[in-house]
């Protein structure tokens, strides 16, 4: 063998024990629009942007979206959203309360809160098992989280009787294992790369190549379906003398 391939096998071999977590995309609101709208959201000013959905509104509104096939998302154990929130309060008084609702296909109905927001962007997180309130606790117990069929976005400003734009930019699930290298293999000859990796079903993959990880991880080939618990796909190598390999759920 050539240093080049002794080096590529023992570097994917360290890369399949080095696994990160996998995340399940809800939306990332890019020129997004609700399937309904409700309260003062039913007259609000809404921009659908393309990197965000903004909402201008006084008082509490809501609105839903179907998700449509139902979302797996199995394995995941939290839920983050990205916005951004503006209003005519003082900085650090709180102008925003959202709210986001995840809903099963028994009709399970989990309401997410993080009230008394102020201005400024935030990440926002919170425990898939510990919703803050519930609207509905659907035929079966607890949310199914493989069959998710609608997300609401809510807010409840609270006291803030004065105008908000709140903006979101990002919603997704957390917490799942990522996929992980078992097995590998390498053929100098056509300088082609074997992978095997946990998966999970109805997802799909992207293979990534670092030449010495440093310069950024660029895709070398993408929407790759799952094969169930285990999915394996072949990689032509740029050539080099080094390099590394990443596997990434989409």
């Amino acid at each position: 063998m050539t240093p080049y391939t002794l080096r590529l096998t023992a570097l994917a071999a360290a890369i399949g024990l080095g696994s990160a977590s996998a995340d399940t995309i809800i939306t990332t609101f890019d020129n997004f629009n609700l399937d309904g709208l409700f309260s003062s959201w039913s007259s609000a000013t809404i921009a659908s942007l393309p990197t965000g959905y903004s909402i201008t509104a006084s008082g509490y509104g809501s609105g839903y979206k179907a998700i449509n096939p139902n979302l797996d998302a199995t394995g995941e154990t939290n839920l983050e959203l990205t916005v951004n929130i503006t209003g005519a309060g003082s900085p650090g008084s709180p102008v925003s309360g959202p709210i986001v609702s995840l809903v099963d296909a028994d009709g399970t109905f989990y309401n997410y809160a993080w009230y008394g927001q102020p201005q400024g962007a935030h990440l926002l997180n919170a425990s898939l098992a510990a919703p803050t309130f519930t609207t509905a606790p659907g035929s079966l117990s607890g949310l199914d989280l493989s069959k998710l069929a609608f997300f609401h976005l809510q807010d409840d400003p609270g006291a803030y009787s004065g105008q908000y734009t709140i903006t979101f930019e990002l919603l997704r699930l957390t917490g799942a294992p990522g996929p992980s290298i078992t097995t590998q293999s390498y053929d100098p000859g056509s300088q082609q790369f074997s992978l095997t990796w946990t998966s999970s079903s109805g997802r799909n993959y992207t293979i990534l190549y670092s030449p010495d990880l440093v310069t950024a991880f660029s895709p070398l080939l993408t929407d790759i379906p799952s094969g169930g618990d285990s999915t394996s796909a072949t990689v032509t190598m740029p050539s080099g003398e080094a390099g590394y390999l990443r596997v990434q759920q989409q």
